[in-house]
């Protein structure tokens, strides 16, 4: 996976307190050189409300991984290379800044931007539409 692909996602949020809020999120990213991937991730959100429209909040997770690649034929200078599928599971941490903009009672939007530790770790941005029941 990396930081060019596109991952669908969504999220459940509870706010615990005013200023905290507990996530569960999950993506499903898509396949790019026969790989494709689904996360699992439970974030900590401390809100600070500079507005009432705005909020800024750190957040910190930790979740769950699963990459699979596709199994491959092909033919080098005229031998034949299978690869099989692969799958590989990995827990992570991730640490990073969201934005949260409230458009209505109802509806608002976001932006994320953290940092994924993993043994192939790497920064993810997201943007968000919500709906706040």
């Amino acid at each position: 996976r990396d930081t060019e692909s596109f991952a669908p996602g969504l999220k459940f949020q509870y706010s615990i307190l005013r200023n905290l809020r507990v996530e569960l999120a999950g993506d499903l990213w898509s396949k790019k050189d026969l790989t494709k991937s689904v996360d699992v991730f439970f974030n900590i959100h401390l809100l600070l409300h500079p507005s009432e429209v705005f909020k800024v909040y750190p957040l910190l997770g930790i979740g769950y991984i699963n990459t699979k690649t596709d199994s491959s034929e092909y033919t080098i200078d005229g031998v034949h290379v299978f690869n099989p599928e692969k799958s590989r599971d990995n827990v992570m941490g991730n640490a990073g800044l969201g934005i949260q903009i409230n458009a209505s009672k109802h509806v608002a939007f976001s932006v994320e931007g953290k940092y994924q530790f993993k043994d192939d770790s790497q920064f993810c941005s997201s943007l968000g539409l919500i709906y706040i029941f």
